[in-house]
């Protein structure tokens, strides 16, 4: 075989075999995707490098996203950043502004974000949240303060001889008002008319024989009114009235608010508290407030929107940073990079990684057929050398 042609072949052959080396090696990478068995012998290289080692690569970038390129810290500094802050602010104003524009009630942006059917399955969570809450609250309230225990006296503030006095006074004047509106009205002098007639009726012997004759009763129905309404404004009454009414106060103020809610209630104070948080029209609230339109409920606050939204960025930022740890630590984000990475497709995986570096892998198939090339060029001339 002449020279040139022992090169010339020697070349081409030792491209060919760097080129397709480095193709197959690109190959193996990725493939094959599982262990590959000749009868019970395992094909060494199988899986390829990926699949492989796949949970240790899982592993090894969650590691690494933790520790260096997510961190808390991290995220802290970018968040105190002011182009990051000025962005929030603005966003913020758009947002606020757009709403206090609208005409939209309360309902029909929530249905924005969420189905109509969701929207009702959360109000009546809401409804039986806020009962809980209440019920809670008032237990807290009646269980640290011990009101059961407690003399009434010893709770309302102003508890004083001379407010007491006051208070009866008071209740004594409305007990009275009360008293004149009713006897004054129909059904005051229905009743009225109803005594009388019952009176004369009672009446016996000759007397109630002329009363029920020639007594009219609508007629002493209003003789009396003027004097049951000079009776009721009389001093006397109104004195032992005011002083009835302060007696049972002084009673009352001695008594333990257990005792006294029981005795009012006819029932276990904590249970009748429960039963009254469960009455709490929630339901009717909420169907009031998702009726408002968002602009009216935002409207007052319009004009101090660029004084208040800054400060309220500022503190949402340090609060968000503050809390960074502790969500990082219960994400564990470690665990859920890897948790990823596991469940992500070769597939996918190998035609993310060629669609980037396609030109590059290429290029290193190329620099094999160049590398092989060369090398074949030396052998040949180096085996015609020494002939």
């Amino acid at each position: 075989m002449d020279d040139w042609l022992y090169v010339l072949v020697t070349l081409v052959v030792s491209g060919f075999v760097g080129g397709i080396t480095n193709h197959y090696a690109i190959k193996m990478l990725f493939h094959p995707r599982r262990p590959v068995y000749i009868g019970k012998w395992h094909v060494p290289f199988t899986p390829g490098l990926i699949p492989k080692r796949r949970d240790d690569i899982a592993k090894s970038l969650g590691k690494v996203v933790a520790e260096y390129l997510v961190t808390p810290e991290g995220v802290q500094e970018f968040l105190v950043r002011p182009s990051f802050r000025a962005q929030a602010e603005e966003r913020i104003k758009q947002a606020f502004f757009q709403l206090a524009d609208s005409q939209s009630t309360v309902r029909e942006i929530l249905l924005r974000w969420m189905t109509e059917d969701r929207w009702e399955s959360l109000k009546l969570e809401m409804s039986d949240a806020g009962r809980s809450a209440a019920n809670r609250a008032l237990r807290a309230i009646w269980e640290k303060q011990d009101l059961g225990s407690r003399q009434l006296k010893a709770v309302v503030p102003g508890w004083t001889e001379e407010n007491r006095q006051r208070w009866s006074e008071k209740a004594a004047e409305i007990v009275i008002r009360s008293l004149e509106d009713e006897l004054l009205s129909s059904a005051g002098q229905k009743l009225l008319t109803k005594l009388a007639g019952e009176l004369v009726d009672k009446t016996g012997g000759f007397l109630g024989a002329m009363a029920a004759i020639f007594v009219d009763e609508d007629k002493l129905v209003r003789k009396l009114t003027p004097v049951l309404l000079r009776t009721l404004h009389g001093k006397e009454l109104e004195g032992q009235l005011v002083g009835m009414i302060r007696d049972k106060l002084e009673q009352f103020g001695e008594q333990q608010i257990g005792e006294l809610l029981e005795l009012i209630v006819e029932q276990e104070p904590l249970d009748w508290l429960k039963e009254q948080s469960e009455r709490l029209p929630v339901e009717s609230w909420i169907r009031s407030i998702e009726q408002l339109e968002v602009g009216q409920l935002i409207a007052p606050w319009k004009e101090k929107a660029d004084r208040w939204i800054p400060s309220i960025t500022g503190k949402a930022i340090e609060l968000i940073g503050g809390l960074l740890p502790a969500a990082f630590q219960a994400i564990r984000l470690p665990s859920l990079v890897q948790e990823q990475v596991e469940k992500f497709p070769i597939e996918r995986l190998e035609e993310i990684i060629l669609s980037l570096s396609g030109k590059e892998f290429r290029a290193i198939t190329w620099l094999g057929v160049l590398l092989g090339g060369m090398i074949g060029l030396i052998q040949a001339l180096f085996i015609i050398w020494t002939r």
